[in-house]
């Protein structure tokens, strides 16, 4: 089995079996996000334990890549605090815009949806949920 057949596999089962899918009930931050080129929605909610993320939810009505996504950064980012997300949200950004093949090895888990970078028009799907972490934890630093 090719390597891009086992990400292909592992997106395909992110986006069916979406983890932390849903809303929290009572979130500390809560972020929406709209991708206004294929319509893809996602709501991301966020329980806090001092300055670390305790408990994520997202809910998506959007695309597989987009659903994959979200549910990828849900499992990723429990148990860190904001200064980690964020570092980890510029380097996965980063990761998708550069040309190149060498990216962070704290992301490598990523590296599904960073295979994917030659569809440029999906970076925004694979970008919405992390835009989304963003938005809250700009709202947890004001």
């Amino acid at each position: 089995m090719s390597t891009n057949s086992i990400y292909r596999d592992l997106l395909l089962d992110h986006a069916r079996y979406p983890k932390n899918s849903g809303y929290l009930e009572h979130p500390d931050l809560k972020a929406s996000a709209f991708n206004p080129l294929c319509g893809d929605e996602l709501e991301l909610t966020l329980a806090l334990s001092g300055e670390i993320i305790h408990d994520c939810r997202a809910q998506v009505r959007g695309c597989t890549i987009c659903i994959a996504s979200a549910s990828m950064m849900s499992e990723f980012i429990l148990e860190k605090t904001f200064s980690e997300v964020l570092q980890i949200s510029k380097e996965f950004n980063k990761s998708l815009r550069k040309d190149t093949e060498d990216f962070p090895e704290n992301i490598e888990s990523l590296r599904p949806l960073i295979d994917l970078k030659p569809h440029r028009s999906r970076i925004k799907c694979m970008r919405l949920a992390w835009d989304a972490l963003e938005d809250c934890a700009a709202q947890h630093h004001t």
